[in-house]
Formats: C-alpha cells, structure tokens, sequence
C-alpha cells in the first residue's frame, strides 16, 4: 500500500481540525449542563441573531474544522482522480450548524429536548450520507442470479441516483410553494395580516417562481425512468419495461485499482449501464468524451440523430482511456470511425427511412428495438464512414508492383 507523506501545512489544518473538534466539544457540554455561566450570555452575531455564547462558539468551531478537515483530506489525495464533491464540506459545516440551533431550542424543555435532538440528528445524517452507501448496493442488484422482470430491473436502475425520491422532494418543494402563496393571499385577504411592502414583494416572487417552475418540475416528475436517457422521452413506461425482459448484467472487470472501485459498468445482451445511466446498444452509433480534472462527461450518438448522456465520477486518463474506450467501442460495436459531425438531422431522416410504415418516432423505435438490427447498423456504417485514403491506395497498388 502506497505511503502518504504529511506536509507541515497538512499537519497544521489537523491539529487545527482537532483543536477546534474539542472547542466544540465544550461548547456542547457548556450548554446541555448549564455551566460556565460566561457561555450562557446572549450576543448579537450578525444575520444570525441573538445567540448565547456555546451557541455562537460552536457554530465557528464547525465551520473551522469543516475548512481545516476537507482541506486536509484533499491534501491528502484520497479519493485518487475521482471527482472531489462539494457535499462532504457542506454537510459538515451546514448540518451541525443547523443542529446546535435545534439543540438550543430543545433544551429548553430538558432531557426529552436533549433525546429529540439526538433523534434529529441520526434522521438528518442519515438522510444525508445513506444515498452514498446505498448507491452501489442498489446497482449489484442487477447481478442476483435469481431472474428478475424488465419492470424490476428498470425499477433498480431509477433508484440508483434516487430519482423517485428526487421527483417527490422536487414536487413537495414546489407544491410549498404553491400553499405559501395562496395561504398569504388568505391571511391577507380575510384581515388577519396587513399587507406591507415586505409581504407583497415575497408572495409575489413567490408567485413568479412557481409560475416559471411549473413546466420544468412537471417534466421532470412526469417522464419515466429518467436513467434511461432519449428513449424515457420517445418510449412508454411499459415499453420501456418490456425492453429489459430477459436481460441478465454482468459486470464489466478492469485492471485499473482505483476503476475498479469507483468505475461500475454491467453490461446485457442488449444494453450497458454507465454512470448509472442505462444506454442501448442496439442504438449506439458513436460517442464523445469529455474528461475533466475529477470527472468525464460522455455522449452516445444514437442512430436516430439524438444523444445519451452520462457522466462518470473518475479522471480517464493514460491506461484508464485505453480501458475505458475499449468499453465504449463494445457499446457502439464498431472499431473504426464514422463522419458525424452535425449529421444529426440526417441520421433521423435515415433512420425514418427504415419504417416508412410507422408515422410516430415511438412507433420506428419500439420496432427497431424488437428485431435484429445487424443489417441497419451496416448500412448506417457504410453510409457514413469516410472515403478511403487516395494516398494508401497509391502506396498499396506501388507494393503490389
């Protein structure tokens, strides 16, 4: 196992992270036991409020040592190229800071207020941290040996970024906003609030929001299985469904250490599932990536002219693009290269070539997808593949002579 080396400057932000964990620590005890009288006075801290003193202490001391803590672990490179999320650091700081407020609140009912806020507290970390370890439990579903329906399997691959979760949460939001607005326009309508400068400015933005996300969230909570990127907007959700019947996932093995912890692709007959995003091979004419320092953005051309996106949480460099592209080319099925440059609009008119009896995109998908489609592919690669070199015919017909 590969040694770290402490720089003075990590050092440094431990000592600190720590120093201030056990400043914390004794603003926490100063509150639940009511002692060190000092702690207990009340201060104006900015948009904060009045706050007591332990309060006020230990929100500086979360904030310091979410600073010095995920400062120090970047510093030690532990998450090796994957991509550094921002969450750890905001729900270090802001999840704490929330619940020192609760506690100031709950304390003062006694120890019933000290149990809520413990209770609290699991819930919101809990919420907050499960996804992550759930996530690729969820995903090695797919891999049960027992055999499971389209609808499951399709069922399994939505929950792997939450989006059922995600839709409720979306809507939940939105229809607040809704009672907010209707419920201002009550109170003041029946005199039991006057309406002020303040007031009015609030529901009407309130209002506008609402207005202006209605659209966005019926979408997104309206389409099917939003890991299944262009066919979720052409295909029913029981056509959808059916198309996983009988597909059994394996995964995909690299050589790569740190692909093979963060990088989990499975493949069937019929489809890989990338990024948590699940892309047809039958579909797949090309792809593009686009690598970043922690992360790669990936789109899939599909034969009728649209695109799949799906994005993985890795830095693809050196061996890791070789590994990663070769994954990329069984998808499309096709080794060498193709002319696609804004051919989108004809790559859907070509593919409504092929079903002249269907008159819906739905209609062309649904029955591209339910036959064998060896012989569209060809003629797809043939059409677009580029001319041949002159200059290799030449040296060809030259080592001939």
């Amino acid at each position: 196992m590969e040694k770290r080396k402490l720089s003075g400057k990590t050092i440094l932000k431990l000592a600190g992270a720590l120093l201030t964990l056990a400043y914390l620590g004794f603003c926490l005890y100063a509150g639940i036991t009511g002692k060190f009288p000092n702690m207990h006075r009340v201060q104006h801290v900015m948009r904060f409020g009045d706050l007591k003193n332990w309060v006020s202490g230990g929100i500086s001391a979360v904030m310091i040592f979410a600073l010095c803590i995920t400062s120090a672990f970047n510093d030690l490179n532990l998450q090796k190229g994957r991509k550094k999320s921002f969450l750890p650091l905001f729900l270090t700081m802001i999840l704490p800071i929330i619940l020192l407020l609760l506690l100031e609140s709950y304390l003062d009912i006694g120890w019933i207020g000290i149990a809520l806020y413990a209770g609290i507290a699991v819930f919101l970390f809990g919420v907050a941290w499960t996804p992550q370890l759930l996530n690729q439990w969820i995903t090695r579903r797919l891999l049960q040996d027992e055999p499971m329906s389209g609808k499951q399997q399709v069922q399994i691959i939505e929950w792997i970024h939450f989006h059922p979760l995600k839709k409720l949460l979306i809507f939940g939001l939105w229809g607040f906003g809704v009672v907010l607005v209707l419920r201002g326009i009550w109170v003041t309508a029946t005199g039991k609030i006057e309406m002020d400068g303040e007031l009015f400015l609030f529901l009407l933005g309130t209002a506008v929001l609402v207005v202006a996300l209605f659209q966005k969230m019926r979408r997104y909570i309206c389409t099917p299985y939003r890991n299944i990127p262009v066919l979720n907007q052409i295909l029913s959700k029981k056509q959808l469904e059916q198309l996983l019947d009988g597909e059994h996932f394996e995964p995909i093995e690299f050589e790569d250490e740190t692909m093979k912890k963060y990088l989990e692709i499975y493949q069937s007959q019929n489809w890989m599932l990338i990024g948590g995003k699940l892309l047809s091979k039958k579909l797949a004419l090309w792809f593009t990536m686009n690598r970043f320092r922690n992360h790669t953005s990936l789109k899939v051309l599909y034969l009728n002219g649209m695109t799949a996106k799906a994005k993985v949480d890795l830095d693809i460099r050196g061996d890791r693009y070789t590994d990663f592209t070769a994954v990329l080319k069984e998808l499309i099925g096709y080794e060498g290269t193709l002319k696609l440059y804004e051919k989108e609009e004809q790559l859907a008119q070509k593919f409504a070539s092929f079903f002249p009896e269907q008159t819906s995109e739905q209609d062309r998908v649904a029955a591209f997808l339910s036959q064998d489609v060896t012989a569209i592919r060809q003629d797809y690669i043939q059409t677009f593949s580029p001319p041949p070199d002159p200059r290799k015919k030449k040296r060809s017909r030259r080592e001939r002579e």
